[in-house]
């Protein structure tokens, strides 16, 4: 096991410094503030001493493919410029890109028809046209931004805690917000350690819920917070008695709240429809859309933006917190699915 120690001014330089020199697999496993120098000296700073440790196996591992990178990359000659830009400039293959959507592959064909363009390719920036074009409702090219209270519903293994917890760390560590955290996803306890420990790791507060009378009271001992972010039990489309468990929870919140439906990307197209519709009895007013790492075509990507009219706050690419999150813009969307299929 490595261990090492830094003083350091806030917890995001110590999560840098620890990267760079253990690597993304090096787990926090205390926090302290101190105040180094004399003890005689009433100018100390505070500062924060953060004990980072990682597997040294791990630790090798990772050192030896990062010098085995270097050398690839230095033996790899330069590419031309026309050759380094495959995600903007590179075109695809119609059908590639419209998968089984038929839908969308006539209103390419319309588009094409209107603009004097073949149809036979598709471009990323006649795409990006394209879609603002002919999706005049498109849900990723809305906003809904964070507001105090967040909830996050959806079914069991679509990364709900994952997410709050790359959501937290952003708002924390880059935003300097105040955040706080609540669990109610009671029937699995690791969720609640899990949620535990990343609130730990940022010092920040966490509150479980067991009861739904119990969620004004949890909210008002976070009163101080700007952001708070609701973590739910997830349910099957198909288990109606959960999800009404779930209902019965918010409907405690008497605070305006945003209530985002996280979806996996991965899934099925008829799954996330069905999920969709199950759903609406929570009264969700965004989507988070998770997995995408994980995404062999276009199919979802084409079902979220016709039969979806609300916002798309976020989607999640990863497991790595809090990296594996952004903005879900159109041109954010589009080029990760364009660069990654």
């Amino acid at each position: 096991m490595i261990i090492r120690r830094y003083v350091v001014n806030d917890m995001r330089e110590a999560i840098i410094r620890a990267k760079y020199e253990l690597g993304s697999d090096a787990i926090i496993i205390s926090q302290k503030h101190i105040r180094p120098g004399k003890w005689y000296n009433p100018l100390r700073k505070r500062k924060l001493e953060v004990t980072v440790a990682i597997e040294e196996n791990i630790h090798e591992k990772a050192h030896a493919g990062r010098e085995k990178a270097s050398r690839t990359a230095a033996e790899v000659p330069v590419k031309k410029e026309s050759e380094r830009l495959p995600d903007k400039c590179r075109s695809t293959r119609k059908h590639s890109v419209f998968g089984r959507n038929d839908s969308a592959l006539m209103r390419w064909q319309e588009y094409c028809g209107r603009n004097a363009i073949a149809e036979d390719s598709v471009g990323y920036e006649q795409m990006n046209m394209f879609i603002k074009e002919s999706y005049l409702e498109n849900p990723f090219m809305k906003e809904r931004k964070l507001g105090r209270i967040n909830v996050l519903v959806g079914p069991t293994g679509v990364g709900k805690t994952t997410t709050i917890a790359k959501i937290a760390s952003g708002e924390f560590l880059s935003n300097d917000k105040k955040v706080g955290l609540i669990t109610i996803d009671t029937y699995r306890i690791a969720a609640v350690e899990q949620l535990k420990k990343y609130a730990e790791i940022l010092g920040i507060r966490c509150e479980s819920v067991n009861e739904p009378s119990e969620m004004k009271g949890k909210i008002s001992k976070l009163r101080n917070c700007d952001i708070i972010l609701v973590d739910t039990v997830g349910a099957s489309p198909k288990n109606e008695d959960r999800i009404e468990d779930v209902r019965q929870y918010l409907d405690e919140i008497d605070e305006e709240k945003n209530t985002y439906l996280t979806v996996s990307m991965s899934s099925d197209v008829d799954t996330n429809n069905s999920i969709f519709e199950a759903y609406k009895t929570l009264g969700y007013n965004s989507l988070i859309l998770t997995k995408f790492d994980e995404v062999k075509n276009y199919n979802n990507f084409w079902n979220v933006m016709e039969n979806n009219e609300l916002p798309i706050q976020y989607f999640c690419f990863g497991q790595t917190v809090p990296e594996d999150i952004s903005e879900s813009s159109l041109e954010n969307v589009l080029s990760y699915l364009w660069r990654e299929l």
